[in-house]
Formats: C-alpha cells, structure tokens, sequence
C-alpha cells in the first residue's frame, strides 16, 4: 500500500509543478532614468509560456525601441531546463513617477512596480556630435558619505572605439569603488538620438573639507571613410576633456553620539536559524546567522556585530563574511555572521536583542536598526530506563494453631502435616531458586570481566581512528556513539548527558572540540588526550559493574 502510493506521489510531482507554473522574473537595468533616454527591461521565465506576451500596456508611458527574444537550454545534474527572456529597449516620453504594469504571460504574470524619469543632466544641448560629461548625485555630502560620480560620453555619429582615462582626485583623501562595466544606450536630446557610454565609480570621502573630481580625459575613434581600410582601424580619434566637479564634504553631524559613524539610506538587520529551535537539547550545537545590510556604504565599514553573552549558553562566532553588491545607484555592503551556540543545560533561556545606530541621510536623523529579543527553550534530557531491583515476596502469614476438640481427635488435624510437608517443599525450591540466580549472575559477571559486546568493541575503534586523525568533527560523533555502548542500557542523547554521566574531565575535552570547530583562529585540535581518557574511563565503568553484578541480594531482607 505504501509503495502504490509512493508511485502515485511520484506521477503527481511533475503535475503539481506543471500546475505551480514558472515564476517571471523583472530586471531593470537602472532606476531611475532620464528623459528621452532609453533603458533595458528584461522579462525571463524558466519554461516556454503558453502564449507570447503582450507588451502593448508600456506604451501607455514609453515607446518600445527595440524587443529581443532568446531562449536558452541547460541541463543541471541531469535535469533538463529550458528558459526563455525577452530584452526591451523602452523610453520615457515624459518627466514624472511611472508605474511597469504586470504583463500577462499565459497562465504567469510579472510584478508591477515603479520607475523615475527625471530630467537630462545635461545643462546645455550640446554643440557637437561629442560630449563628454562628469556628474555627480550631490554636490554635498558628509565624511564617508557615498557619492557617485557618472562620466560619460554622447555621440551622435559612429564610433569604431573610445577609451576613459582615470577619475583623478585632489583635495580630501578618498575611496574610489568601481561600479560595474560601462554601460550603453541612446538619449534624445532637441530632436537628435545620441549614443551614450557611461562609466560609474563611488566615492567615499575620508576628511571634511573640498574634494576636486578630474577633469577626465576620454579618447573616441571615428570610422574610415577610405575605401583601402576595410576594418576601420585608421579613423580620426578624437581626444575630449570634462570639467572638474567639486564637492563640499561636511564633517559628522553634532548629534551623532555612537561609536562607528554609518551615514546610509537604509541599515538592515536579519537573522536565521540553521536547526530546530523546537527541538533543542543540552550540549547539541545551533547556527545563529546574523546579516547586517547597508545602503550606500560598502562592507569594510560596517561594524562588527556585537552578540551578548547569555548565561548558560557557550557561543563560538565563525569568521564573518564580507560582500558588496554593486548597481548604477551604488554599492550595498553586506556583512554576514554565523554563531554556533551550545546551551550547557535544558531551560529556558533568552538572547537580548540586537542594536545598531545609523544615520539616515533621507530624513537627517539617528535611526536603530534591531534584531528583537528572542526566547528559546532547551528540553531536558529523556530519563533513562530506571534499574529496578526485585525484591523477595512477603513471606506467607503463618496458619494458626489447630485446636482440639474435645472428646475425641479434630479430623482437621491430619490436614496440618501435609500443609507443613508442603510449606517445606516450596521454601526449600526458593532456596535453589536463589542459589540458582546467584551461579548465574557469579557466570554473567565473569563473563563481562573476559568478554564485551562488539557494538562497544566497534565504537571504541571508530573513536581511537579519528582521535589518531586529529579529526575534530568525526571525533565528536565517535565519542557520543562510544558513550552510549559503554553506558548502555541507560540512555546518553548527546555529550551533554554524556558529560554529566562521566565527570568533569570529559566535559573539558568537549570544550576543546567544540573550540575547535567552532572558535575562530583556535589552534588544530589534538586528539591523544581524549583518547587516553577515554581509555581510563572505559576501565573505571567496566570495573564499577563487575562489582556491582557480584553483589548479591539477602535472601531475607530485613523488614
């Protein structure tokens, strides 16, 4: 029955999926946009829709200068994918906040969202078929606030290549973060349709004062004319310089009163659980990932993420890992830190929350990003199976004495001897009932003493290899699986139970392995010592039951 249904879950899988459909994922290559300037909206879905969509809503607010299809095949371990895009070139016909409608693809359809068109940078229409421009966001910004600076270089006639000289700095010391390739589109400015290559860079002031951005120089080679040079390498090249940009760079606000100075448009903290919070026992490790999240700043300046310490539970911070995602708006820093924590006890236990401040450069103001308080529950450890040691039956209330009758002999009486004779019998076969237990548990204790079961003849081996291999990882799973064959039949679910059921000494080289798996920077685990105390508790507990199994219960106890 199980595996008829199994069968038919199997059948269904790929019907179910056929039914979820394809998600259609929205890409845009900038936002926002200028007017009269053309920009990339991609749609792509992982399977071929029922029917080509209809991008005829866009033209409500755009035009459509260009539709490109492409589709693409993929075979990722042995399964067989197959995607398709469709690539618009779209432009603005007005200034103003624009809403992408959702565009229907068979059964899907895309998200809608919104776009800015803003107005030209440019100050002027330009007098000659080639423009080179330097622009920034700002023209103000605070110390280690991001500004992102924008050369570029119109053209309205063909260009066989073109080349940008270096963004030089003078004044302030400053970080320069490369924001991508160079990107392409066109742009119509008084009725003209010029190319326009673009090349975007962020900085990052270090000091307050006046900080000078170029000129820039950047060289553009025109096509051939001559008929004797058939791959138009010898065109005349063209050299065009920008003008400078200043920016004025304030110092950090008065009002600002923490340690580390985060000027951003958004700071984010998340955070997520690798395990069962549900299901939490002593000595058994979690992974805790924090991730903090900055906009306009990259990840060499956000902060270490400081996690109290809780009561009773050990925490072993990894090596944080640092990224920057970069897009035409900016760069988003991104620091990611994993804990592992290992509660000592069962309880209930509760981590403080997590706080950082950070300035707001949209409202001007101090904001807090946190992570809230969160309150976890350790189970206690499952109770074990409790020995129950038998104790001899009552023994049986003695029959009273008979009494005689007068005048002649109780026909009773002949009854009593054969009750006693009886009596006898049965507290003669307790005795070799007794005697008879005693040899075998005398046997059972011998045996134990030259022989052990082959489950803890199998864990010991496994333990002293991965000891020998100074393998930290295996050896915290060897050691638990050699607990519970050494202690058996009582119950050991993990080395926390295991810790308090053998001493404090264990406990130390548990320490150890977990500093080693989970402590940056700790030295190479070692594991000779564990495997020597192993040795000596095993000896301790083989002995301990030896002498427990030759103690033998009184036939008589005492009342």
């Amino acid at each position: 029955m199980v595996t008829a249904l199994r069968c038919v879950a199997a059948a269904l899988l790929p019907l179910l999926a056929m039914a979820a459909g394809a998600e259609v994922k929205v890409a845009l290559d900038r936002n926002p946009v200028q007017v009269n300037e053309s920009f990339q909206l991609v749609f792509s879905l992982d399977d071929i829709p029922e029917r080509d969509p209809d991008f005829s809503p866009l033209l409500k607010d755009f035009m459509i200068l260009g539709n490109n299809r492409s589709n693409s095949i993929s075979i990722i371990n042995g399964e067989y994918r197959r995607s398709v895009k469709w690539t618009l070139q779209l432009m603005a016909k007005q200034i103003g906040e624009y809403r992408i409608p959702a565009i229907r693809f068979g059964k899907e359809r895309s998200e809608a969202f919104s776009i800015s068109v803003e107005p030209s940078s440019l100050a002027a229409v330009p007098h000659d078929d080639l423009v080179l421009e330097l622009v920034g966001d700002r023209d103000r910004a605070y110390v280690q606030q991001q500004v992102v600076v924008t050369l570029r270089l119109l053209s309205a006639t063909d260009l066989s290549a073109y080349q940008f000289g270096d963004i030089g700095l003078a004044g302030v010391d400053a970080v320069v973060e490369p924001l991508g390739d160079v990107r392409q589109y066109t742009t119509r400015i008084a009725d003209q349709s010029y190319l326009v290559l673009e090349k975007q860079v962020a900085l990052f002031p270090q000091q307050s004062g006046r900080i000078e951005i170029g000129p820039v120089m950047a060289e553009a080679r025109l096509p051939s004319r001559s008929g004797f040079d058939p791959f138009r390498t010898g065109g005349k090249i063209r050299r065009l310089r920008s003008e400078a940009l200043p920016i004025d760079v304030d110092p950090i606000p008065a009002a600002w009163d923490a340690d580390v100075w985060l000027p951003a448009t958004r700071v984010e903290l998340r955070e997520q659980w690798q395990g069962d919070l549900e299901r939490l026992v002593p000595g058994e490790p979690v992974t805790r990932t924090v991730t903090l999240l900055a906009d306009g700043l990259t990840s060499a300046q956000l902060p270490e993420i400081e996690l109290p310490a809780v009561n009773g539970v050990k925490q072993y911070p990894d090596q944080a890992i640092l990224g920057n995602e970069r897009a035409g708006d900016g760069i988003r820093g991104r620091r990611e830190q994993k804990v592992a924590l290992i509660p000592s006890a069962a309880g209930r236990y509760r981590l403080p929350a997590v706080s950082l401040p950070w300035w707001n450069l949209e409202t001007g103001r101090i904001e807090t990003a946190t992570l809230p308080a969160r309150e976890f529950v350790v189970a206690p450890q499952p109770a074990g199976a409790a020995a129950t040691i038998a104790t001899p039956a009552a023994a049986s209330a003695q029959p009273a004495a008979p009494s005689a009758t007068a005048g002649g002999r109780d026909p009773a009486a002949r009854f009593w001897p054969y009750l006693s004779l009886l009596l006898a019998c049965g507290w003669a076969a307790s005795g070799l009932f007794w005697w008879w237990t005693w040899r075998r548990r005398q046997r059972a204790a011998s045996a134990t003493a030259t022989a052990e079961p082959e489950s803890i003849a199998r864990a010991r081996r496994f333990l002293r290899q991965t000891c020998e291999r100074n393998d930290a990882a295996a050896a915290r799973r060897a050691l638990l699986a050699w607990g519970r064959a050494l202690l058996a039949p009582r119950r050991v679910d993990n080395l926390g139970q295991l810790e308090r059921q053998l001493g404090s000494e264990l406990g130390a080289e548990i320490e150890r392995i977990n500093q080693a798996l989970y402590a940056p920077g700790s030295s190479a685990w070692q594991g000779d010592s564990l495997w020597r105390l192993c040795q000596r508790l095993e000896t301790v507990e083989r002995g301990a039951r030896a002498r427990s199994a030759k103690r033998l219960e009184p036939l008589n106890p005492p009342a």
